[in-house]
């Protein structure tokens, strides 16, 4: 079939959609946040192709949606690309492994490594394994960092009681930390008693106090594992709070611990053995080291410098062809070590594409989630060409994308709308570019057409006068010694090639200062940011080499990233905006709840409450090899709860309706209710109304979850004179929904506030009152200044990237 032909697609929002797509083209899915093309693309589309794929190979299972449409037929296997897709944060998994090309390099020092100070003769090369180059093998790794290449170093000291108090006050400040909490187990007290009866202490003696023997048994004393009858049971106190330390998020506590490069391996992670076998006089850490276009060059010259067997021949183009399609899609200034965890969503995704890319098979449906998500206007063409590259191999490519350039390529376009929630759910407009600009319907069109500039509730007045931060000799990652102004009270835009130094600025730079400065204005307090840690981890502990002036000039900062730390399933909107406690509360009050005795722990579903079944998912989760398909629970019906819980009503709605709420239901359901309706009512004025209470954060993107955070700081009350920091505030939005962000924006920096975007959307940069642009390359070839001013300033600037593109 020519055509993939859909038929009374109904799946959450969607009003029965009874369509056809062209196959092996180039296709633009569009929409409004919210208008539904999610559910149709990811959840009906590629839901269906992947059963079928399966079901072709004679597996048969059950997959959730089988009533989301009355037939679907025209489907090729189906491979999807999400930013919502990935999440890996094991720090062991880094770029060179994700892509293979560590494997691919590993083995060419396999067959042609020279050891330092020898003749290479094959004999000498028979004891090397693959693994040997490979950081993450124990026959590669560096036996004193274990490949991590830093070692972390916990100062205790730094957070213990003083000398002067007692031996019992120490032991239990270690085992409250980091709670604070008391500990009353029986065991604690145990332990002590043990201690102090051994050296004929008292439970008052000073620690300052203490004799030698009995000082390093109080500190460091760990009993053995085979403990024969009368030996001392007892940890010290080091001992207890190193093992504490090792089941919390460090970042808590920044001044307990320093990272440094580890001595041994001197940050390549790799053992002795494979330090000292060269190509070219470069072991394989320092080739780690190198970005994609160095680490090009090197290749390019080897291959000609010496004659290849014909398997290492193979080995280098292979090389050379994943490296070629990692600039393709932009990520030329990456090296190999580079931690997955520490790249954004449109990074990550990008690598996947640049896989496929590599792959060279036809005949295949490819969905792409916005994939130009951090990328700055010029580096658009080559991942719009890799789109059309997979297209003329046969293939069809489906791009959600909001992104105009994007728009303007497509082949054929589906609009979805008009607007979010149960506004949305049809297709506004199906066609060329040409003629989508005539669509009456699509708000998509209207702004592309001409995008409004929201006004400012602010007079902009940057002068000599105007407070600001003022960065001096920054040399953090690749920036090249530079000095910076940043003006307060107004919004300025942080601009430039991906890898020009965008993050290193803000984020590894002005971010740690900031804690730093903070910290020592006020000791006693908590950090601006460390409330939010407690539960996630946006900030970053950077060694920021540059100094800081102007701190004095906020009370405080935000750290708004795209990034949660723990995204588990049962994690819920609810939950992350503080609404769920508030509900939960409300309903262990009702009549019904009160006969029953059910306390809030009732109408949790990850507590007393929880369905049996399921636990609390809702679903049954089967695996198959490396893929998860879930079925709705037969117990509760996917309502997570107990029946007893379930007839429990407020309003004559149950807990599990109130989950199935979308936010815009919910702010009028709770009305009455000023701690919830708040909440909702930033939610909903950040044009997110269209996601539901119950919604899992492991189906947020980046984009969603950003606003998500921004309006839960709206959301509270007695901040003033803060700093806000946005990383790409504008991933996932539609030009509808960001001008919603701009208006939002004003109303912070007329409430006295600044705020700072990482950006690479010329709407919102030309709608910023300052602009700062690094580059004028990626990676070595940036971390300069390229230009700073108004955008008009900017657009004129003969040297700026952006400057073409500004409004």
């Amino acid at each position: 079939m020519k055509h993939i032909e859909v038929y009374n697609a109904k799946l959450h929002n969607l009003k029965n959609i009874t369509t056809k797509i062209p196959k092996q083209q180039l296709i633009v899915v569009t929409g409004i946040s919210g208008s539904g093309k999610s559910s149709f693309i990811f959840d009906t589309l590629h839901h269906e192709g992947q059963r079928l794929y399966l079901e072709a190979l004679g597996i048969s299972h059950d997959v959730l949606h089988y009533d989301s449409f009355d037939m679907i037929q025209g489907l090729s296997p189906t491979i999807a690309v999400q930013q919502r897709t990935v999440s890996n944060l094991n720090p062991r998994s880094v770029v060179g492994t994700a892509t293979r090309l560590l494997n691919l390099m590993a083995l060419i020092y396999v067959n042609e490594g020279a050891e330092k100070g020898s003749e290479q003769t094959e004999a000498s090369l028979r004891g090397y394994v693959p693994g040997m180059f490979m950081f993450n093998s124990p026959h590669g790794s560096c036996p004193a960092c274990s490949g991590r290449g830093t070692i972390t170093e916990v100062n205790i000291a730094k957070i213990l009681p003083p000398d002067s108090e007692s031996i019992e006050v120490w032991h239990q400040f270690a085992y409250e930390f980091p709670q604070h909490k008391k500990e009353e187990k029986e065991y604690v007290t145990k332990r002590f008693a043990n201690f102090i009866q051994s050296y004929n202490l008292a439970p008052e003696t000073p620690v300052s106090e203490l004799s030698g023997e009995a000082r390093d048994v109080f500190m460091h004393y760990r009993p053995k594992r085979t403990q024969s009858k009368g030996n001392l049971i007892f940890y010290g106190v080091n001992v207890v709070i190193e093992e504490k330390l090792k089941k919390v998020n460090l970042q808590q506590f920044p001044d307990l611990h320093i990272t440094r490069p580890c001595t041994r391996c001197h940050g390549y992670r790799i053992g002795e053995k494979a330090l000292s076998v060269t190509l070219e006089n470069k072991h394989i850490g320092q080739l780690c080291r190198m970005d994609v276009l160095g680490l090009t060059a090197f290749f390019q010259h080897y291959l000609d410098v010496r004659p290849h067997t014909a398997f290492v021949m193979h080995l280098i183009k292979e090389i050379l062809s994943k490296l070629a399609c990692m600039e393709t899609v932009g990520l030329s200034y990456l090296n190999l070590y580079r931690e997955i965890p520490s790249l954004s969503g449109g990074e990550i995704q990008r690598l996947h594409i640049m896989s496929h890319l590599s792959a060279k098979v036809d005949s295949i449906i490819y969905i792409f989630d916005e994939p130009t998500a951090g990328l700055h206007e010029v580096e658009k063409a080559k991942i719009i060409e890799s789109f059309q590259s997979l297209k003329e191999q046969g293939n069809t490519v489906i791009v959600v994308e909001h992104d105009e350039s994007v728009i303007r390529q497509a082949e054929y376009i589906i609009d979805f709308g008009p607007k979010a929630g149960e506004q949305g759910g049809t297709i506004v407009y199906q066609g060329d570019y040409a003629r989508f600009l005539d669509s009456a319907e699509s708000i998509t069109a209207k702004y592309l057409l001409h995008k409004p500039m929201p006004p400012k509730e602010y007079a902009v007045a940057a002068d000599a006068s105007t407070p600001r931060l003022s960065i001096r000799n920054a040399q953090t990652n690749n920036l090249k010694n530079i000095n910076v102004d940043i003006p307060l009270q107004s919004i300025v835009g942080i601009c430039g090639l991906s890898g020009s130094g965008k993050s290193s600025l803000m984020i590894d730079t002005l971010i740690p200062k900031l804690q730093a400065a903070l910290k020592a204005r006020a000791p006693g307090n908590k950090r601006a940011d460390e409330a939010e840690n407690e539960t996630e981890n946006d900030t970053v502990q950077a060694s920021a080499e540059a100094e800081l002036e102007g701190a004095g000039n906020i009370d405080g900062f935000v750290v708004v990233t795209q990034q949660l730390a723990r995204r588990h399933e049962n994690s819920i909107v609810a939950t992350f905006l503080g609404v769920w406690e508030p509900v939960r509360h409300i309903f262990s009050t009702q009549e019904e709840a009160a006969a029953q005795q059910f306390t809030k722990g009732h109408f949790s579903f990850n507590s007393m409450g929880s369905c049996p079944m399921c636990n609390g998912y809702g679903h049954i989760k089967r695996w198959l090899s490396q893929l998860v398909f879930s079925e709705e629970c037969p117990s509760c019906q996917g309502k997570r709860f107990k029946d007893e819980v379930l007839r429990v009503k407020y309003k004559q709605r149950s807990i599990a309706d109130i989950l199935a709420m979308s936010v815009t239901e919910a702010q009028a359901f709770f009305q009455d209710q000023p701690k919830i309706s708040s909440l909702l009512t930033a939610i909903e004025e950040m044009g997110m109304g269209y996601i539901h209470l119950g919604q899992s954060l492991t189906t947020l993107s980046g984009g969603e979850v950003q606003r998500l955070k921004l309006a839960r700081e709206l959301g509270k009350s007695g901040k003033a004179n803060y700093l806000y920091i946005l990383d790409e505030p504008t991933v996932g939005l539609s030009y509808y929904d960001a001008e919603k962000l701009l208006m939002i924006l004003s109303k912070l920096v007329a409430g006295k506030h600044s705020v700072i975007l990482i950006e690479h959307d010329p709407y919102v940069l030309s709608y910023c009152d300052y602009l700062i642009e690094l580059g004028p390359g990626a990676g070595h070839k940036g971390g300069e200044i390229v230009a700073t001013g108004t955008p008009e300033e900017v657009k004129n600037h003969a040297g700026s990237m952006i400057g073409p593109f500004l409004e």
